[in-house]
């Protein structure tokens, strides 16, 4: 009866957002709010599933009116959307638990088609897991490692823009993970995920992928430091260093926890990020943010 009411609710909407000469931003993202706050009520996967399309259906629709990249969405606190600083994108990602601790994630990138000088919206799809050899893959929209975005990094080396989006996943009960994803965006608006530049551990990586137990939160952000011998702070991704409870546990990342006031960065050097340990952040100017709450799972 639930899921008979929300379709109901959704054939009297999107036609009205087809109608529309000046859309109503407001009343859409009421509308939008009332369907994504219900998910968590859907009585099983199946019924989650169904409120969701209708959700990604009708916000598709809000997202390709006239305006809508000015329009924040700010109350669907469920979804994440992050302009970069540059505002040549806005990249909107959500995710629906499921039972088992199973996850399926869900995005677009509004984005400006340089060649047209109109704005694009680009469906991503989860690889769901697919992908070998993930830290070194290249993606694309088809195929796209599901993340929850929480920061979104602007970088220029030799004239050219680089963006790095900073987020999260959870795949499975045990684990979660903290993931840091280049992004680059082709003259069309189209998007390729992943890009050779990290330096990390003698080799050279396509994505930063941290894995550690579901029990901790881990820390993550972009932020100024000031390396001993600088005489102005400089902006790195700073990170709590993740360990196994004992040695014998190496490699088994459901026992990763956070070391106790030990952090590492990745400094952006010549077009390259290049993996520092020990950061010192006992000066009150270099603490450590506050140690983030993780994303409702219920």
């Amino acid at each position: 009866m639930r899921l008979i009411t929300i379709i109901c609710f959704f054939q009297f909407f999107v036609p009205q957002v087809y109608a529309e000469s000046v859309p109503d931003f407001k009343m859409h993202e009421d509308s939008l709010k009332k369907l994504i706050i219900s998910v968590p009520f859907a009585r099983d996967d199946k019924e989650k599933l169904e409120i969701n399309q209708i959700f990604k259906t009708y916000f598709e629709k809000v997202l390709n009116k006239e305006g809508s990249f000015a329009y924040s969405f700010d109350s669907l606190q469920t979804v994440s959307l992050l302009r970069s600083p540059d505002e040549r994108f806005r990249i909107i990602s959500w995710y629906i638990p499921l039972s088992n601790y199973n996850f399926s994630y869900f995005g677009f990138l509004q984005v400006m088609n340089s060649s047209t000088g109109k704005w694009e919206l680009i469906e991503l799809f989860d690889n769901q897991g697919t992908v070998e050899n993930i830290s070194h893959e290249l993606l694309q929209h088809d195929n796209w490692l599901g993340t929850f975005y929480s920061e979104v990094i602007h970088r220029s080396y030799e004239g050219k823009d680089y963006y790095f989006l900073l987020g999260w996943r959870a795949d499975n009960p045990l684990t979660r993970k903290r993931i840091i994803e280049p992004l680059k965006i082709d003259a069309e608006g189209f998007p390729t995920f992943g890009k050779q530049v990290f330096q990390y551990k003698d080799d050279l990586h396509t994505r930063i992928i941290f894995e550690y137990s579901s029990r901790v939160n881990m820390i993550m952000r972009y932020d100024a430091f000031r390396f001993p011998g600088s005489r102005a702070p400089e902006q790195v991704i700073i990170f709590d260093r993740m360990a196994p409870t004992h040695e014998f546990l190496k490699g088994n990342y459901q026992f990763y926890v956070p070391e106790m006031n030990i952090f590492d960065a990745f400094r952006y050097v010549e077009g390259r990020w290049v993996f520092t340990e020990d950061i010192d952040v006992r000066n009150p100017r270099h603490r450590p943010p506050p140690r983030p709450t993780p994303p409702n799972l219920n």
